[in-house]
């Protein structure tokens, strides 16, 4: 069986366009509770921090080929946050998406996740 070979260029426009998918999905509360109403099984507050964490490479060659300095530097702001609010919600366990939406560390999240959206998207 061949294996399909792709470019550097292709590897790093996918690794963009799922970061982007996950900020998106972190500046939408109605698409977080669609997703956890579409796939009940789901711990949609577990996988959107699990999605980023994955996806986050800064220092990997592909991430700087998906991203300018500048841009990278918008996506570590993002990350700070991120991993300043899960520390707070974390001791307690992540809550359901559910209940997660409606906490203070969920909204300090959304809110730089719009910012972002809009910076990298301009």
């Amino acid at each position: 069986m061949d294996k399909e070979i792709i470019s550097d260029e292709e590897m790093a426009s996918r690794i963009r366009e799922l970061i982007l998918e996950v900020i998106e999905l972190w500046s939408s509360k109605e698409a977080q509770l669609e997703y956890q109403k579409n796939v009940p099984f789901a711990d949609v507050s577990a996988e959107l921090f699990g999605q980023w964490d994955v996806l986050y490479n800064p220092d990997d060659r592909l991430f700087k080929m998906a991203f300018n300095a500048s841009e990278q530097n918008l996506l570590s702001v993002f990350e700070k946050v991120l991993t300043r609010e899960f520390t707070r919600v974390s001791p307690y366990n992540v809550p359901d998406i559910e209940q997660f939406v409606y906490t203070l560390e969920w909204r300090e999240i959304n809110k730089e996740a719009v910012a972002l959206l809009k910076k990298l998207k301009n």
